[in-house]
């Protein structure tokens, strides 16, 4: 079972490990919303800002949420010479500010913990007149791996705790492109989405891997035995292999306008 706190205790292999995102992504979204420097943005799961940086660098006033408090205080001090970011301790949920505030809210792989009945229609009580929602997903962790190592990675898994042996099929991943899509149109509220696909090779060294594994929320549900025994045989596995494991990256991005 998914755990949303425990990201507050796994900051630093989270920002080193995960994959992050490719800068033709955010240029798409600005160019989608079109929108100027002076926008206001809203994050919804801000992390350790690895899709954050992208606006806090390009000078935007951008809020980021994030319900761990160890995560603001890690985006607050991260941030600190950038006064148009804050970090903000809530969940989109109880999150509040007056309505048509926002050009811009996104959503980097996270709001899959927001019901879509809750989360889209706040959004668009939150957007301006043709403002932009966009979300976007990694896939790598989630569809059944592609290259002989990660197959053997996953065998692994399914030796000491089979349980997380859930990813899912390529038509499954269409299943649920489209599920996306229609969630985007819950209540009619939004128009039809615009999507994208980015895919690219990422190169992992047996340390930087065994941080991505770690990374995991529902890889924390487990024993720390278990835990052990799964990262000491990936170790001794890629090491074998001469210390690096590639993965193949996937992001899909949704866009929708008010």
């Amino acid at each position: 079972m998914e755990n949303k706190a425990v990201f507050n205790q796994i900051i630093s292999d989270y920002e080193q490990a995960r994959p992050g995102y490719p800068n033709e992504l955010f240029t798409d979204i600005a160019e989608y919303s079109m929108i100027k420097k002076e926008a206001k943005i809203l994050e919804i799961g801000s992390g350790p800002g690895q899709a954050t940086d992208y606006y806090v660098k390009n000078q935007y006033s951008i809020t980021g949420l994030e319900l761990g408090d160890k995560q603001v205080a890690y985006l607050s001090k991260k941030y600190a010479e950038y006064p148009h970011f804050q970090a903000v301790c809530s969940s989109f949920e109880d999150f509040k500010d007056e309505p048509e505030t926002y050009d811009v809210i996104f959503s980097a792989t996270a709001f899959h913990w927001i019901k879509p009945e809750i989360g889209y229609p706040k959004a668009y009580h939150l957007l301006k007149k043709n403002g932009v929602m966009a979300v976007f997903w990694h896939l790598a962790s989630i569809i059944e791996p592609k290259t002989e190592m990660l197959n053997q990675i996953r065998n692994i898994y399914r030796k000491y705790a089979p349980e997380l042996d859930t990813y899912i099929t390529e038509e499954e991943a269409k299943n649920l492109h489209h599920l996306r899509i229609s969630e985007i149109g819950t209540h009619r509220l939004f128009e039809k989405p615009v999507t994208k696909v980015y895919r690219w090779e990422d190169g992992y060294t047996t340390k930087r891997y065994l941080q991505l594994m770690n990374s995991y929320s529902d890889f924390h549900a487990l024993s720390d035995a278990k835990r052990q025994a799964i990262l000491d045989h990936a170790a001794e596995y890629i090491d074998s292999k001469g210390g690096k494991i590639e993965v193949p990256q996937e992001v899909r991005l949704y866009m929708a306008k008010k």
